[in-house]
């Protein structure tokens, strides 16, 4: 990385605003409530409420706060882990369904891991977002002494005057990498520099592979009658 591509993404820029970003946490957290009921997790209402509650805290502390501090990103990074631990959940429960029994009709289930799949992506975009150069505040700081630990395009090198050179990812780039890491299993345009970019990209493909196998079991039996 030359330092004339460092002295881009060093730079200072007014952070994304987290209101977008908490209500994709709030579809998601609706988008689990009905998987879960759908796949009878018991109790339905643990997952959803302690990630609501972890919601309204963490916006709490960001939206009386000037400069928020270690507890609102624990707050966050622990909101983002209920919520990859409640899909992990799910996939349990949709694996046995699948080749031991459920209730829901086999279509049913069929519509159900594919919510699961959305859902894991979705997820894990909002996990690449608050971890990656140490969440948005630190990002918009010009990183605050860190580095990234996803690399874009537009901060390499090779590809400078193709972006604005303030250019910082947002969420939208971030759900790209989720998306295309959900399908490819692999990285694509957007590399994982540390380790635990690696381990959560990494996690998302183990997850998001097991879901499309279950998806995939569930359609060739629904496709046979």
């Amino acid at each position: 990385m030359s330092v004339a591509n460092e002295q881009q993404w060093r730079c200072r820029t007014e952070p994304e605003s987290r209101r977008p970003i908490a209500a994709a946490a709030l579809l998601i957290i609706a988008g689990q409530t009905w998987v879960a009921h759908s796949l009878a997790l018991r109790p339905v209402w643990v997952f959803p409420a302690v990630a609501t509650a972890l919601l309204v805290a963490s916006i709490a502390v960001y939206e009386t706060s000037e400069s928020p501090g270690m507890l609102a990103r624990v707050l966050s990074f622990v909101l983002v882990t209920v919520l990859v631990i409640a899909n992990g959940a799910s996939l349990v429960l949709l694996v046995h369904g699948v080749f031991v029994g459920s209730s829901l009709s086999p279509p049913g289930l069929l519509t159900t891991g594919v919510a699961l799949w959305v859902a894991d992506v979705a997820v894990f975009a909002l996990m690449y977002w608050e971890v990656d150069g140490g969440g948005v505040e630190s990002r918009a700081a010009g990183y605050e002494g860190r580095y990234p630990d996803l690399v874009f395009p537009q901060q390499q090198a090779d590809q400078q005057g193709l972006a604005p050179e303030i250019w910082k990812p947002r969420f939208y780039d971030y759900l790209y990498v989720s998306l295309t890491s959900a399908i490819a299993f692999s990285p694509t345009d957007t590399l994982p520099y540390t380790l635990r970019a690696k381990l959560i990209m990494g996690a998302e493909n183990v997850l998001c592979f097991a879901t499309l196998a279950v998806i995939v079991a569930r359609a060739v039996n629904v496709a046979h009658g």
